[in-house]
């Protein structure tokens, strides 16, 4: 009983600070929202194919961002938590280093190197790789790019805190008894390694979902993705209803594939053994 007490104390702050500035004002907003236009602005949605494209564009950039960055924070990740280099203090700092930049500012960077004058296309003619500047620029491909860039440190730092957990005589264990490197991996790290893996793809495809400077700058004016209609409901039509069924249906949205996620990777975590062999 001490010890529920005391967990309630501990977060308590927490829990009443979550309810008065997050709780509180989007269903203060939802009620407001319904009680003016019902679920009008809901339906309006709902079955136009415009803003239905748009949410569909979010879903599949988002998506394409969270397996780049597995893909390439993954290996990042085992090297960081393994390596015994005396660099590694500054690579972790290297990895970091992008946090103390404005992702305003990083945007403008890729747009001087994306652009149809930009630092990439006049090496590729330079080089005679190209005849004509690729257009990258305002596109779906630039903004998948400055994503990746920007979240890239989330997902190499959350799965490097499960893999520094894992005790490496396990994969020694794997070895003796016969397991290849890749047998080793899928049977014994990976599974073991699920929960920074989860960790890092809820909160870069969250992040991605609600993405506004990157997609805005490097997408342009004619790209839209559901952050984007949101400001341009609000502050060009000033159509503040359906701005807020546009953010309602983005956070269901997010929530319902994050459960989908969940259960996937409970699910094939199972099936390795993960749970069994933990």
């Amino acid at each position: 009983m001490s010890k529920k007490r005391n967990f309630f104390f501990l977060s308590f702050p927490t829990t009443f600070a979550l309810l008065v500035l997050f709780v509180a004002p989007m269903v203060y907003i939802l009620i407001n929202t319904l009680q003016q236009d019902g679920i009008a602005n809901f339906v309006k949605f709902l079955t136009d194919s415009f803003y239905l494209n748009i949410l569909k564009t979010t879903v599949i950039i988002s998506l394409k961002t969270t397996g780049i960055l597995l893909l390439l924070g993954y290996p990042t990740a085992y090297f960081l938590a393994r390596t015994t280099s005396k660099l590694k203090n500054t690579m972790m700092i290297i990895i970091l280093f992008p946090f103390l930049v404005s992702a305003v500012v990083r945007s403008y960077g890729w747009m001087v190197i994306l652009g149809n004058k930009g630092l990439l296309n006049q090496f590729l003619l330079a080089v005679g790789l190209i005849e004509n500047p690729l257009k990258i620029m305002y596109t779906s491909h630039a903004v998948i790019v400055g994503l990746v860039h920007l979240l890239l440190p989330y997902m190499i730092l959350s799965i490097t805190g499960v893999i520094q957990g894992i005790d490496k005589n396990l994969e020694y264990a794997a070895s003796s008894l016969g397991c290849n490197p890749l047998k080793t991996f899928f049977k014994v790290l990976l599974p073991l390694s699920t929960p920074g893996i989860i960790s890092g793809c809820t909160l870069v495809f969250t992040l991605s979902m609600t993405a506004y400077v990157t997609p805005r700058l490097l997408g342009g004016a004619n790209f839209r993705m559901m952050s984007t209609m949101v400001f341009q409901e609000v502050n060009v039509n000033f159509n503040w209803g359906l701005a807020s069924a546009i953010s309602y249906i983005l956070m269901f949205v997010i929530l319902l594939f994050l459960v989908v996620f969940n259960l996937a990777t409970a699910s094939i975590n199972q099936r390795v053994g993960g749970q069994k062999h933990a």
